[in-house]
């Protein structure tokens, strides 16, 4: 998780040169997508929760995404290069991961370059980081999701979750002498919990603003990116990874609109599970 990073005046005014220059200056589009580019990546950064979840890397460009499993005969769960959940027994002790593309096309009024309109960039550009954030921990909780084994798995009924079922589901991993390290839910999950007969330190931790709370040492982590009948459960040890092949790249696109130009934005990664014994699930019915 990132932090907003806060531009000084002369740091904004010569942002607002360059917008004006863009329209005028042959080039102009190209020199302003490489300065556009930290601003999305700060806003990916700022709230991502999948490398968090899962193990970050940066992937040399010649070199595969190719890692370890945690055992013969594991299940590896993926992301494909069309954003799919991905899924098969590995009988080696490696699997290869492909690279998927994550991409948004943020568009631009001619006439807020012509103005130099900071803000107004700055909006867009906010909202394409948003996108490819989305983009990212939709795919992340649906890889995480998809690779807990049935075995741990517990079903709860009565439309919410209940302390007996996460206790049931908690067992599975310390029952691997692990702890857990972070509970991945709905918001609405959160207060269930908190409905649940808990000491007053532990109910202090469950109404603490943000999206992070904790629960018996394990971070909470609630995100609208989850489904909301499903609480998935991480123990403290590797579960995958997030391996970055190409960082945030910018460019312009090659035939700008009558009123409206812009640019294509994106980055390149795999996302998959290598070691999906230590995940556990809560699934929630009505």
């Amino acid at each position: 998780m990132g932090t907003k990073v806060k531009m000084t005046d002369s740091e904004l005014q010569a942002i607002a040169d360059m917008m004006v220059e863009a329209t005028e200056v042959e080039g102009g589009m190209k020199a302003l997508a490489a300065i556009i580019a930290p601003p999305i990546e700060q806003e990916i950064d700022r709230r991502e929760i999948t490398s968090l979840l899962l193990t970050k890397i940066d992937l040399p460009a010649s070199e595969a995404a190719k890692f370890q499993m945690a055992g013969e005969g594991v299940k590896a769960t993926w992301i494909s290069a069309d954003g799919e959940v991905c899924e098969d027994t590995i009988k080696k002790d490696e699997v290869e991961f492909p690279i998927g593309r994550l991409a948004t096309n943020p568009m631009v009024d001619i006439s807020v370059l012509k103005h130099g309109n900071v803000g107004t960039l700055a909006d867009i550009l906010k909202k394409a980081g948003k996108k490819i954030r989305v983009t990212l921990d939709t795919r992340t909780v649906a890889v995480l999701s998809a690779a807990v084994p049935v075995a741990n798995t517990i079903e709860c009924s009565g439309g919410k979750l209940t302390k007996d079922a996460f206790s049931a589901a908690e067992a599975f991993i310390e029952d691997q002498e692990l702890p857990v390290k972070y509970i991945l839910m709905r918001g609405a999950r959160v207060k269930d919990m908190a409905g649940w007969e808990l000491d007053p330190v532990t109910e202090r931790e469950l109404v603490l603003k943000g999206i992070f709370k904790r629960f018996n040492g394990a971070e909470i982590i609630a995100s609208a990116t989850m489904n909301a009948n499903e609480v998935i459960l991480i123990g403290d040890d590797e579960v995958g990874k997030y391996a970055i092949r190409q960082k945030l790249t910018t460019q312009p696109i090659e035939v700008p609109l009558k009123f409206k130009t812009g640019w294509l934005a994106w980055l390149e990664a795999a996302i998959g599970v290598t070691n999906p014994g230590i995940l556990a699930k809560v699934t929630i019915t009505t």
